[in-house]
């Protein structure tokens, strides 16, 4: 099959990372997102607006994928905030081949008592988990949802609702360092890209949202070994393929624990300054070609930054972006307190470090943007 020539249909609660990417590989590409931001409609042949995932049924899926197709055949290859919708996806229409992981895979990975099932039977880490009731009283634990994103699910069980959904689960807090690792996979076996590092940047409201992350963190031969290990056993359990991401925690006592896989493109692979062989590699480890030697992707030092509003916010005409910024909102839109603005990508070098970079582009876009009143 000559897949150069057929369109890359992406659907994702933001699809501007991969846009680009396929894009820079030389594919067509339609979008149906939720933002629309600036830079997406830059690179995209069609763009079709989604309302906010949680109100997505099958029927207006499917209806605003038919409308951004018109029939003609595509491959759909699924980016965030998949995990909330994956099974209202199916059937889909003849016209649309969906390349990436089954919906049975992400059902898997995304219903709790299922997935730590699975870590227990390789005999794998992670935090004590409990499934069936909250604990009471006690900033040890923390209430998570299996279908959440960039930490805003994860509240201490002292102050979270006693609302049990679907796909809640309870774990002990664990004290250390989290990162991710983003690895390619075939269903039958795994190679690992990058290993990340993962900082907070906690509110009121959200204590464990995802502020930055960076790459390459340097982990201890034994370390790396087992996440190795582990992303390949778990690919053969679960037909894992293309580009996927494990997070995990190192503890204070030195022991890495297991906590979430997200069977998808994860932002950590905005850190790969090659994108474009990336999301080459990613379409062919789908279709089941692993590269079998180290690829050239780049490894250089970099770090991802989300800009969160700290009141609400206008963006105004004619606003200058440094390059490094991304997710770039349209004019006039009002971004909410708590709310991304953007994100940058920076690269360090001696003479300033990541957070020293990242700071001077916010005080660039903050000089810029509209208080709201």
């Amino acid at each position: 099959m000559q897949t150069q020539n057929i369109p890359i249909l992406i659907f994702a609660q933001s699809g501007r990372f991969l846009a680009e990417s396929a894009t820079q590989s030389g594919y067509r590409v339609w979008v149906a997102d939720c933002y629309g931001d600036t830079d997406l409609l830059a690179v995209v042949e069609r763009w079709q607006s989604l309302p906010p995932f949680a109100k997505l049924t099958h029927e207006t899926i499917i209806a605003s994928l038919s409308e951004l197709t018109g029939g003609e055949q595509c491959m759909l290859i699924c980016g965030s905030g998949i995990e909330h919708c994956y099974h209202l996806l199916f059937p889909l229409p003849v016209n649309i081949q969906l390349i990436g992981n089954t919906p049975d895979t992400v059902h898997t990975i995304k219903t709790p008592a299922l997935f730590f099932d699975l870590l227990d039977q390789h005999d794998f880490n992670y935090p004590d988990t409990q499934f069936d009731e909250m604990p009471r009283n006690d900033l040890t634990w923390l209430k998570k949802q299996a279908t959440g994103m960039g930490g805003t699910h994860i509240q201490y069980t002292m102050l979270a609702t006693d609302i049990i959904e679907v796909d809640t689960y309870y774990q002990r807090f664990v004290s250390g360092n989290s990162g991710s690792c983003l690895f390619l996979a075939d269903g039958h076996q795994a190679r690992l890209v990058s290993i990340n590092h993962q900082q907070l940047a906690p509110n009121n409201q959200h204590p464990f949202r995802l502020g930055r992350i960076e790459s390459a963190w340097q982990l201890s031969a034994s370390h790396n070994d087992y996440l190795d290990k582990v992303v390949n056993q778990l690919t053969i359990a679960l037909t894992l393929v293309g580009l996927n991401s494990l997070d995990f925690i190192i503890s204070d006592l030195n022991k890495l624990l297991i906590l979430e896989i997200n069977p998808r493109v994860s932002a950590s692979a905005e850190l790969v300054n090659n994108t474009d062989t990336l999301f080459k590699e990613h379409l062919d480890a789908c279709l089941g070609r692993l590269p079998r030697a180290q690829s050239s992707l780049n490894q250089s030092v970099a770090s991802l930054l989300y800009h969160y509003a700290m009141s609400d916010l206008i963006i105004p005409d004619n606003m200058l972006w440094p390059e490094e910024c991304h997710d770039l909102p349209a004019a006039g839109l009002t971004i909410k307190q708590g709310e991304p603005i953007c994100t940058s990508r920076v690269e360090p070098d001696e003479n300033a470090s990541a957070i020293q970079l990242h700071q001077l582009i916010e005080q660039k876009v903050l000089k810029q943007l509209i208080t709201a009143t």
